[in-house]
């Protein structure tokens, strides 16, 4: 391998945190906008090359979501910037909902405000950070590991469910002397340790993840990407919606993060690069208006049935979703008539021995668990959030219950399906 083949890598974390005052994204319930900052939103970014041809950069974010049309901007900046060909640059948020509105313009439901001037801000830090990243690459190795970590997500439709994605999938990049140039952590839980009722700004739990890490590893920066996130939260785990809660959640990832990147034997070797599958998700057939009616008395009267009782904080607040979903059909069913599809993408993306799979919304577990199995790649990731928010991607049994998750997405009950073929593919070509 000549001098000009080696890995070279480089990592940078910028702040993109809002202006106090902004409306927060993620609940429907906040009637006010934020009023502090608790915690810093941030950006990393992750270069590795490796000779003139091969390069590729990880982008996470704090925030909600962003939509395609950010995510190409952005993509395309870089490319201009560095040359990393677009393809190769996996953009992902963490889906904090303790960040800023104006990310999501046009999203079905999501009625909230714009912001073009925050929005354009963040997309020119983005492309600042690849220039400087790209101007401060030296020689590194990588490697990768999992580990397992249970008492922060667990599925927040039914608790004892057994079908939960517990792994925590870690890439770590080495410089020469040893020491972790950037660490990227992979796992699956929506971060909502806290609730509507906040208005604070904050990265919630993976920001406290990253905080607890740095205090260890100064000089290192690390991302984390979100995963099987569709039907997991804290729902059933937190103690309280508090930012002391969130600091305990997040030292529990930090602690299952740190056991495994300090496993992990780094290596020079492995390929770079990505690819990108633009398609359609068609919508489904909905419902009458008259059914549409009942399925929002039905869920009401349920929600006041167990608010009058002594049910728990959990049961109260999934039935609170559920009949916030079953309204949101109807605004559904309206702001979509006259159409049947939308356009997003599917992006694989080659980080040495790690292989990232990246899905535009918000995943049931059981298809990334199914991606995950069938993957031909020894170690596989897949990141939610991935360069575009379509929404929620429910499995056939989250159509069958009815549930806030199947009420509020305009698929087809194959939805899950679908994406785990139409990705499968992707990964067995050449």
């Amino acid at each position: 391998m000549t001098d000009a083949d080696h890995l070279l890598a480089s990592a940078v974390q910028i702040d993109i945190t809002p202006p106090v005052g902004v409306w927060l994204e993620g609940y429907m319930e906040r009637q006010e906008p934020s009023v502090g900052v608790h915690d810093p939103l941030l950006a990393q970014l992750l270069l590795l090359r490796r000779g003139p041809t091969q390069a590729v950069a990880l982008l996470s974010l704090d925030l909600i979501g962003v939509r395609l049309d950010f995510t190409e901007r952005v993509r395309g900046g870089i490319a201009k910037a560095t040359g990393i060909p677009a393809q190769n640059i996996l953009l992902a948020c963490s889906h904090t909902h303790s960040g800023p509105t104006g990310f999501l313009a046009g999203l079905p439901v999501i009625h909230t405000p714009t912001d073009p001037e925050l929005v354009q801000v963040v997309e020119r830090k983005l492309v600042g950070a690849a220039v400087e990243a790209n101007r401060s690459l030296r020689p590194a190795r990588l490697g990768t590991g999992a580990g397992r970590l249970r008492g922060l997500g667990t599925s927040r439709l039914d608790p004892a469910s057994e079908v939960l994605d517990d792994e925590v999938t870690v890439l770590r990049v080495d410089g020469e002397d040893g020491r972790p140039i950037a660490v990227w952590i992979n796992y699956g839980c929506h971060p909502t340790v806290m609730g509507y009722e906040s208005l604070w700004i904050s990265a919630d739990y993976p920001g406290a993840a990253r905080a607890a890490l740095r205090s260890i590893f100064p000089e290192t920066v690390f991302l984390y990407a979100n995963g099987a996130s569709g039907d997991v939260s804290t729902r059933f785990t937190r103690r309280s919606q508090s930012f002391a809660e969130v600091d305990r959640m997040g030292h529990l990832l930090a602690g299952e993060a740190l056991k495994v990147m300090e496993t992990i034997v780094c290596e020079s070797d492995g390929a770079l690069g990505g690819r990108i599958e633009p398609f359609d998700l068609l919508f489904r057939s909905f419902p009458a208006a008259d059914e549409v009616q009942r399925q929002i008395d039905r869920s009401q009267a349920e929600l006041a049935r167990l608010q009058e009782s002594s049910a728990s904080h959990g049961e109260i607040r999934r039935a609170m979703t559920r009949a916030e979903g079953a309204v949101a059909r109807q605004w559904l069913i309206s702001e979509l008539k006259g159409t049947d599809r939308i356009r997003t993408q599917l992006q694989a993306l080659q980080a040495g021995p790690l292989t990232l799979v990246g899905l535009p919304g918000e995943p049931f577990t059981r298809i990334v668990l199914d991606i995950k199995a069938r993957s031909p790649h020894p170690h596989t990731a897949v990141v939610s959030y991935c360069g575009d928010e379509a929404g929620y991607f429910p499995d056939r049994q989250a159509f069958a219950e009815g549930t806030y998750e199947s009420f509020i997405t305009p698929y087809r009950d194959d939805v899950s399906e679908f994406l785990a073929e139409r990705m499968l593919q992707l990964l067995a070509r050449p």
